[in-house]
């Protein structure tokens, strides 16, 4: 057993407190006076009409056109939503993304002066398109202040165009299977798939088609490029792109080295267990039959490359690398155990629906995680083949990110550990993580090597940034191997070999927070991956679209322990979207020290996915304020300079009373840092990662600056969700190398109701396995 002495402290909610904070929203100055944005907007509706009455251009459904409000940049926060818009009419918000602004041949040319916009799409008929043509026409909402705003932010009323449909293609493709996305379009549904299949002149049953409650049907078919340029044209379809090939293949096929090493005198199984979507494995294997329970969820036999990857994947959930199991004469019994459910080869009836690889597939792990609850921790090495798209959407990203979201309050959230695949050697963007690593409530691993004794990011291994909700990817980097310094697996007849790539880096991940989860009941999947990011070792010379948060330490259980002057507490709970709560930050007897602190936090969310907006994916997140002086407060006054005064000092009394008299505001919270300042909705995404799923962020300063300093976290919410629960996770690890005595016991002394984790025997989820042949 691991020896554990000083652990980590849990129970930091039992110290949360709600808190009122006010909104500090300003709006900004608006881009368009409002009579020449009406005159504008009335001329976009005219030419909309003039196109759906000749219906030459773009084809369109009877009774449900989709169209453009395409607003000005910067003002893509959830607050410019055109709500006024659409109030008291019969039109309909059905999804949003991004646009790029081509307002002229300068701007084309140099693509870096090409600014992105938020882009909403509108569900209208003939008579609501007639509707809002009157309200602008008239004074009618003449004197209504949000109406008003809203139309002079807006820059057009237009169509998608159909080159903004088609996504991802190369010069030279010409047929292949494709994923069509089809606006949700209510009771014209049926309508929007029968010209799909008018159009593209194929039959339902060669295609695979899915549709989510109240969101998008993706359809996935084998297309050609002409048929392509034929559906460019109609108004319901959003996006289509190419789906590449799954490709679960390592970059170097499994090499036997060796023959493997004896099993333990006596075998015990896990139950601690992580699920594996991968190819299956053979059970004549003595290393792996004892540890992993087989299931094969499709009907075709097992063929030699789907059950070498199955077989390495599977054995480096159970052991890792195998390099130190090769040093022992004797493997020792993996603290987890797997179920493997064999997706590979996919099926080949004939039926085009069912030969759709990809769709098959998610429709197999949709299927296998809802009917076992009991796994909570699931492995996917592989993804079809090329980059992510940041303004679209991938049924399979989705689909793993509703399925991590959608479980009873009462349970546990699973989580899924993804390759982020082996294309990190190509050039941008082809280099991009590759779907589902682009989920937001999961984690992308990426692969890492050492060269002359340092770890450096394979080569192979796919770089960020992600999309919306999770710029940060991929998340972390395991060791994958390299060709100097290859990853040793398990391999077929029960032998030892060599590979490389993320396909086994992440299963090795998703080992260790098994492992984590074996060593303490209070560690849940979700807490567990809160503190691997927050561990992770971040190199000097970080690229973040390169290394993620940093590498996971090599021995996972090294995170569960603290030492006397560095000291990580955990919190989790849960809190409605529209407030906030006050987590302090635990300090105790610093009066008078000298030295610095370092402080470090990582917050981890799981949110309800929004299907129909790509720009706008995670509905709900949390803001973090960090608050490090108790009593130092912001004096402010209109026209005047803003004084900061630190009332903890009675010096300062008499001046905060002037300051009062004088017309000055005292701050409602003491004094942010940094200080906190109305920004940009594009520079808070950009900057401060706002709507992503994780924040990590650190922060130094000197001791005599600190009094009970605290967080404050702010949950919001969008798309109607503005009041959902929302659940969190938070470590926080707080060092002070000078600090006069343990900072450790000081903790526990000063503040009862943490405690040290409890830590269990790893014999406690081990059940003894009687044939070990």
């Amino acid at each position: 057993m691991t020896d554990y002495k000083q652990l980590i402290l849990s129970n930091g909610e039992y110290y949360v407190e709600p808190i009122r904070k006010k909104n500090s929203f300003i709006p900004k100055e608006q881009p368009h006076l409002y009579e020449e944005s009406k005159t504008r907007l009335l001329k976009d509706l005219k030419k909309i009409q003039d196109t759906i009455s000749k219906n030459d251009k773009e084809i369109f459904v009877k009774d449900a056109k989709v169209i453009c409000a395409r607003l000005e940049p910067k003002f893509e926060a959830k607050s410019y939503q055109p709500n006024a818009l659409l109030a008291n009419t019969d039109i309909k918000l059905i999804g949003g993304r991004r646009y790029t602004i081509k307002d002229n041949k300068e701007n084309i040319k140099q693509a870096k002066k090409q600014e992105k916009a938020k882009l909403y799409f509108l569900k209208v008929t003939d008579n609501e398109l007639s509707e809002l043509e009157d309200n602008l026409t008239t004074t009618y909402k003449d004197n209504n202040d949000k109406w008003r705003r809203e139309i002079c932010i807006i820059k057009s009323f237009d169509l998608l165009e159909p080159n903004e449909k088609v996504m991802g293609f190369s010069a030279d493709w010409e047929q292949g299977p494709v994923e069509i996305i089809i606006h949700p379009l209510e009771n014209s549904a049926e309508d929007a798939l029968k010209g799909f299949f008018s159009i593209a002149d194929i039959k339902k049953e060669n295609v695979a088609v899915h549709t989510y409650d109240d969101g998008l049907t993706f359809i996935c078919a084998n297309l050609g490029k002409n048929t392509i340029d034929k559906l460019k044209t109609y108004n319901p379809l959003r996006s289509i792109k190419p789906i590449g090939k799954l490709r679960f293949d390592p970059l170097r096929s499994v090499t036997s080295v060796t023959d493997a090493p004896c099993l333990p005198d006596k075998i015990y199984k896990s139950q601690i267990k992580v699920g594996v979507f991968d190819g299956g494995i053979q059970n004549d294997i003595a290393l792996l039959r004892n540890y992993v329970t087989p299931y094969d969820s499709v009907n075709t036999p097992a063929n030699t490359m789907s059950l070498e990857h199955g077989i390495s994947v599977c054995g480096a959930v159970l052991f890792g690398d195998f390099k130190k199991q090769l040093s022992k004469g004797k493997i020792t019994n993996p603290t987890v155990s797997v179920e493997s459910f064999r997706v590979f080869p996919t099926i080949k009836t004939g039926n085009a629906s069912d030969d759709l690889e990809m769709y098959t597939t998610i429709d197999i792990i949709e299927r296998v995680v809802k009917d076992h609850k009991d796994i909570k921790i699931f492995n996917i090495s592989f993804g079809p083949k090329g980059p992510i798209i940041d303004d679209d959407l991938n049924r399979f990203t989705y689909a793993l990110d509703k399925l991590t979201y959608d479980v009873p309050s009462e349970d546990e959230n699973p989580l899924f550990c993804i390759a982020a695949g082996n294309d990190g050697d190509v050039m941008f963007p082809g280099n991009r993580v590759q779907s589902p690593a682009d989920m937001v409530n999961g984690l992308a691993i990426g692969a890492y090597t050492f060269v002359a004794n340092e770890k450096v990011r394979a080569q192979y291994s796919c770089v960020g940034p992600g999309r919306e909700g999770a710029k940060i990817k991929p998340d972390v980097l395991e060791f994958g191997g390299s060709i100097g310094n290859p990853f040793i697996c398990i391999a077929p007849k029960n032998k030892i070999g060599i590979s490389l790539g993320t396909s086994l880096a992440s299963p090795v991940t998703a080992g260790k927070i098994g492992k984590l989860l074996a060593a303490s009941k209070q560690i849940v999947p979700h807490l567990g991956r809160t503190l691997l990011i927050h561990c992770a070792e971040s190199p000097k010379t970080a690229n973040i679209n390169e290394t993620g948060f940093g590498y996971v330490p090599e021995d996972v259980t090294d995170i569960l322990k603290c030492e006397d002057n560095k000291v990580t507490t955990l919190y989790s709970g849960e809190f409605t979207a529209s407030t906030s709560v006050k987590l302090p930050i635990f300090l105790p007897r610093i009066t008078g020290m000298s030295g610095d602190v370092h402080i470090r936090w990582t917050i981890s969310t799981v949110v309800n996915p929004n299907i129909n907006d790509s720009d706008a994916y995670t509905n709900n997140c949390i803001e973090d304020t960090f608050y490090p002086h108790n009593m130092t407060f912001m004096f402010t006054k209109k026209g005047t300079k803003t004084v900061r005064l630190n009332l903890a000092d009675p010096h300062n009394a008499e001046t905060a009373a002037a300051l009062l008299d004088n017309g000055y505001k005292c701050s409602d919270l003491p004094a942010s840092s940094p200080a906190k300042k109305y920004d940009s909705e594009t520079n808070l995404r950009n900057n401060d990662f706002k709507w992503d799923t994780i924040i990590r962020k650190n922060k130094s300063m000197r001791l005599s600056s600190l009094l009970s300093p605290f967080l404050v976290l702010h949950a919001i919410g969008r798309n109607n969700f503005e009041h959902e629960k929302i659940r969190y996770y938070v470590a926080i690890t707080v060092n002070v190398p000078k600090y006069n005595g343990s900072l450790y016991d000081a903790t526990l002394q000063a503040y009862t109701n943490l405690a040290p984790i409890t830590v269990r025997n790893v014999n406690k989820v081990m059940v003894a396995v009687h044939n070990k042949n």
